[in-house]
């Protein structure tokens, strides 16, 4: 009898990789790219393992951001993302997965799962039940630490903003405005990203990406190549055990 060989999955995955990076042009790559020399500012230890949805430029930085925020394994974090753009595409994983289609929530689950030391795919699975914030904190937390007394929305609001204004150094009023504006979460942590890859003000960036100017346009304006466009820089400060 022949043994099964899983080798036919892991060579169709690793194609379909393969075709989103070279689809989506150097930048993806270069976030994906495993540990390098990359200057004084920037990590580069973003990989993503398949299988993985296709994600877009900021999804994937925004990704990789988090992971780096509260130290946690950028793969695994792929693995709980995916993205409302993959959800009619028929994608058989070796395993069940349990994700979320909105990178707010997302963030928000990580946040909770972190600070009540909370299974991550637990409090995603409860979020997804129906459960709110203030409910999934109350019973993972069993009472011993400080409840989400937010609302949902506002929670994962300050969840984000709470986010990059630590990783960036940006004041939180200045982010609660641009999220005004309309503007997506991953698009302004890329339009962030990109201000200290420029050595900008991070309101030139978003600037010019509501003009609707490109991330390959901005990038050539500040002489950055385009393979550097995504590369992801340290953050200013780590998740410190604190609830937004």
């Amino acid at each position: 009898m022949k043994r099964k060989s899983t080798f036919p999955w892991t060579l169709t995955c690793a194609v379909a990789l393969i075709g989103l990076l070279m689809g989506a042009g150097p930048g993806i790559a270069e976030a994906v790219a495993g540990p390098g020399k990359a200057g004084p500012n920037v990590s580069v230890n973003v990989s993503i393992t398949v299988p993985a949805p296709e994600l877009s430029l900021e999804e994937t930085l925004f990704i990789g951001a988090m992971a780096a925020f509260f130290d946690m394994d950028v793969a695994f974090v792929t693995n709980l993302y995916c993205p409302a753009s993959s959800l009619n595409i028929a994608i058989t994983p070796t395993t069940p997965r349990i994700t979320v289609s909105e990178p707010r929530i997302l963030l928000s689950a990580i946040y909770v799962s972190k600070y009540y030391d909370a299974d991550p795919l637990i409090v995603i699975d409860m979020k997804k039940k129906g459960h709110g914030w203030g409910e999934i904190a109350q019973q993972r937390g069993k009472g011993n630490k400080a409840k989400i007394k937010k609302n949902d929305r506002d929670f994962e609001r300050d969840s984000f903003v709470m986010f990059v204004a630590s990783y960036y150094a940006v004041p939180p009023a200045q982010i609660r405005k641009w999220l005004s504006m309309g503007m997506s979460e991953p698009e302004i942590t890329f339009c962030l990203n990109l201000a200290v890859r420029a050595k900008v003000n991070p309101s030139v960036v978003i600037s010019e990406r509501r003009k609707g100017t490109s991330w390959e346009a901005i990038g050539a304006k500040y002489k950055i190549p385009k393979g550097d466009l995504a590369k992801l820089v340290k953050p200013v400060k780590k998740f410190g055990k604190t609830l937004p």
